[in-house]
């Protein structure tokens, strides 16, 4: 079955991970892709499990991949597993369109990224992270029902954006700050364009709420916590 098409591809890779590194990297990006639409296909197509259980399931599958990654110090495989790990929920999504399900898997997401962060200096991986989380949270927001326009999702909607903010800046800071490394002209931009994106979001969401009055402090905010880091 391709459940033991995907172990043989990672054993493979496994046995070849010191002679032919990018080419096992390859072999293993490979299996984890069988591995999860695997269990996409065994819950969609078959109900071979339980939503839970394959959310479960494709959750272990994200982590080994992150355990491969930092094992075999391999870079692109972060890359597969985080963006295995973004997909996840779409994969086993029965169109119930809870947010906060989503945005509270995605912080558990970019935490575990946190972890890597602060051991690797993996830029592209804190990219791909920003990008995805950016593109989903703005995505959401524009394409929300009027029906669920409401202020309490507008207040929850901040809540998550600004853990959000926080935590992609603690993010694209750890590294460096750990090895004592001056920043380079990529860490600014990719600082600067969360800021940016928070601040819009920010914004847009107090007008939302009708509390348009208050952004004028939110601006204040925001430029006290750049200057104070």
């Amino acid at each position: 079955c391709s459940s033991d098409l995907g172990g043989t591809l990672v054993g493979i890779a496994h046995y070849l991970r010191n002679s032919y590194k990018a080419f096992s990297s390859v072999l293993v990006g490979g299996g984890l892709a069988i591995f999860y639409f695997s269990i996409a296909l065994a819950y969609h197509q078959y109900q071979l499990f339980s939503q839970t259980v394959s959310f479960v399931i494709m959750l272990v599958i994200t982590a080994f991949a992150v355990i491969l990654s930092l094992l075999y110090d391999r870079e692109e495989l972060a890359v597969i597993a985080l963006v295995g790990g973004f997909v996840t929920p779409f994969l086993v999504s029965n169109g119930s369109g809870n947010y906060k399900i989503l945005f509270s898997y995605l912080l558990i997401l970019n935490t575990g990224l946190l972890v890597i962060s602060y051991r690797k200096a993996w830029r592209i991986l804190n990219t791909v992270a920003f990008g995805f989380t950016a593109v989903l949270f703005a995505t959401w927001l524009a394409t929300l029902p009027e029906a669920q326009s409401t202020v309490a999702t507008y207040q929850g909607a901040l809540v998550f954006a600004t853990a959000f903010y926080i935590l992609f800046f603690l993010i694209n800071i750890a590294h460096n700050i750990r090895e004592n490394k001056r920043f380079i002209a990529f860490d600014f931009g990719i600082l600067l364009a969360g800021t940016c994106l928070y601040f819009a979001a920010g914004l847009y969401l107090l007008s939302a709420m009708g509390l348009a009055k208050y952004q004028g402090l939110f601006s204040a905010c925001m430029a006290v916590f750049n200057l104070s880091s």
